[in-house]
């Protein structure tokens, strides 16, 4: 963590400043020490604030990252079947396409897992802080170790850990479906922007592969398993379908369809990104589904103006924080 980053770290839960004592340091950057409010205080451990202690309902996600941390990188696809991906799903869905700029800018990555998306906000000039409730954060903090221009939090995104009105943009790509209250996290987003800044989001739409019935089935499953047996069921189950039925269905798409209703699974052009996409359909604690119309409320009740679609499915939107 880079100390410059104090300018936008606040209490979570109270808005309310911060004070930092350093115990170890590198330059201005933070390897560990506390942040302190009143009578609360806030570890920073190995560069990473921590606003939430690892055991929490994300834990799946803190496994998946550290056993695939850099899958979907660009820099990870060069020449490969899943290349440019993330920058299109990114350009997309932020409404910030090829020729736009955020050089500059301040961008908040709310779920941010190993960084992915920091990846491509940094590429485009952006000043980023990656948020994210799991121990994906040291996979994250150790993609980004030495740049001072990305802080990364273990952190709610349903209780950010910022300043109000601090950042210039926010977004939050496949992530609120898996919190308890999705709408909070929009809400969240608001109170961190700035006037004229911006918030984009998306999340899994009503009817998709992530909504079937069995993939809710699988998931349940191994939820109630996870206690007891750890990463292993669902692992066992990504396996399984990926290398058994994914070459069954790149052949045959009907007899492919069939199967994948019983044994739901991620067919993509990398084996890796389906092995990656099918353990993350069916570990999450939470995982919800949602209509346009829900996702567009949620803007408008947080008081987001201009809001419109983007380009990424049914429940992908964008909107803007104008001052009261």
């Amino acid at each position: 963590m880079h100390i410059s980053f104090m300018e936008q770290l606040a209490d979570p839960e109270t808005g309310g400043p911060l004070t930092l004592e350093v115990t170890a340091a590198k330059g201005d950057l933070i390897e560990s020490g506390v942040l302190r409010a009143g009578a609360r205080s806030y570890p920073i451990k190995s560069g990473v604030p921590r606003f939430v202690e690892d055991n929490n309902y994300a834990e799946s996600f803190g496994y998946q990252w550290h056993k695939w941390p850099r899958v979907q990188f660009e820099s990870a696809n060069v020449g490969k079947p899943m290349a440019g991906h993330t920058l299109r799903m990114w350009e997309r869905i932020t409404g910030q396409a090829a020729g736009s700029s955020v050089r500059g800018q301040t961008l908040v990555d709310m779920g941010c897992g190993p960084g992915r998306f920091i990846d491509v906000a940094r590429s485009k000039g952006a000043r980023v802080i990656g948020i994210d409730y799991s121990a994906a954060v040291d996979v994250a903090h150790d993609n980004f170790r030495s740049d001072p221009d990305v802080c990364v939090c273990q952190a709610d995104a349903l209780k950010l850990p910022l300043r109000s009105a601090s950042v210039d943009g926010v977004f939050s790509i496949g992530v609120l479906h898996h919190t308890p209250n999705p709408e909070k996290g929009v809400k969240q987003a608001w109170l961190a922007l700035r006037d004229n800044g911006w918030f984009a989001v998306s999340v899994y739409g009503k009817g998709g592969f992530y909504d079937f019935p069995t993939v809710h089935m699988w998931r349940k499953l191994f939820k109630a398993l996870w206690p007891a047996l750890g990463h292993y069921p669902p692992l066992l189950y990504t396996n399984l379908t990926v290398y058994g039925l994914r070459p069954l269905a790149l052949r045959n798409a009907t007899l492919g369809r069939a199967v994948r209703v019983l044994f739901p699974f991620v067919k993509l052009a990398d084996i890796d990104w389906s092995l990656l996409d099918t353990f993350d359909s069916v570990t999450p604690s939470f995982q919800s589904a949602h209509e346009s119309y829900e996702v567009f409320s949620w803007f408008r009740n947080a008081g987001f103006t201009s809001i419109e679609p983007t380009d990424w499915g049914f429940t992908s939107y964008r909107g803007i924080r104008v001052a009261p």
